[in-house]
């Protein structure tokens, strides 16, 4: 589909408005969506109980994925980028969701939207990736991957940057004829792995550890301006130091309690030495006591014999 060019005149002096970058010609026009009832009396909830991620790097994966590409499409209409949202595809089905690690679709205008209705946007997502982590992998290749293809999503990326549990870093799925047939993927000699996507005609790379996006027209990769780069460096920095703080706070209170459990123990140690002591001391009183009273009792017992001799008569001689 060929793109208008229009022309707008500029009076003379004046300083000419920024270009406005026309929508991608593959991006297809927004259906109109169906007449949605004005009540609903099924509830969707927002949140599914769910961690974002399940470690670190799952959740800054996806993070960095998502900023890519709502800086990527920051001027281009009618294009939300999701990052963990419930999807709901099924209307009067709660229980029919599934949340995207990061999406993107065309022909919506990016908002706030506490869920993704697919019945009221009027289309599911283009492309959805799902970054690989221990407890999502199966999920991710296999039941995840069914709703995706039954809903219509266009593309679906598997990425694991580590290579742990899909075998390849990088694998991608385009929908033809209602069924997920595998894109091509190019393991290059310097160990990065790349894809081209059609619906974003961008291609993908993982290296690095980091998965980046080449735009093949510019010779470029897509990047954050230097601001916005800076702005999450000091993030990142002051984030580092809020939890290096709570480590150093967190090793000094084991410390502290480490310390405080020493000198309990030292003390309840002291405190039954001094007992064993003066329990030591009372056996030895008590025993000191019956040799005294049995020494006593025998020298009674003899002044009592002498006594006894005292009173009996003599023989004469």
């Amino acid at each position: 589909m060929a793109v208008k060019k229009v022309f707008q005149s500029v009076p003379t002096g004046a300083v000419a408005p920024p270009p406005v970058r026309p929508p991608p010609p593959w991006v297809p026009p927004r259906p109109t969506p169906p007449p949605v009832p004005a009540e609903d009396s099924v509830e969707y909830p927002s949140e599914d109980g769910m961690p974002m991620a399940s470690s670190l790097k799952h959740a800054e994966w996806m993070i960095a994925g998502y900023r890519m590409l709502r800086h990527w499409f920051r001027g281009w209409r009618d294009v939300f980028v999701g990052i963990d949202m419930l999807v709901y595809y099924e209307r009067g089905k709660s229980a029919e969701s599934v949340a995207p690690d990061v999406f993107v679709s065309f022909g919506v205008p990016q908002r706030s939207l506490p869920s993704y209705k697919v019945w009221e946007e009027g289309k599911p997502p283009d492309v959805v990736w799902e970054f690989g982590s221990q407890s999502t992998a199966e999920d991710d290749a296999g039941k995840k991957k069914e709703k995706y293809r039954r809903m219509g999503v266009r593309e679906y990326w598997l990425v694991d940057l580590d290579g742990e549990y899909h075998g390849r870093r990088m694998r991608g799925f385009a929908l033809v004829h209602g069924e997920y047939a595998e894109l091509p993927c190019e393991e290059r000699p310097d160990g990065t792995v790349a894809a081209w996507s059609p619906v974003l005609e961008l291609e993908q790379r993982c290296m690095d550890r980091r998965l980046r996006f080449w735009n093949r027209k510019t010779e470029k990769y897509l990047e954050l301006p230097e601001e916005e780069r800076e702005r999450l460096r000091l993030e990142e920095q002051r984030a580092h130091r809020e939890t290096a703080s709570r480590a150093d706070s967190e090793a000094q209170a084991r410390k502290q309690a480490d310390q405080a459990r020493r000198e309990a123990e030292s003390r309840a140690e002291t405190e039954a030495q001094a007992r064993r002591e003066a329990e030591s001391r009372a056996d030895s009183e008590a025993q000191a006591r019956r040799a005294e009273m049995q020494k006593r009792k025998a020298l009674e017992a003899e002044i009592a014999e002498l006594k006894a001799r005292a009173k009996t008569p003599r023989d004469p001689e």
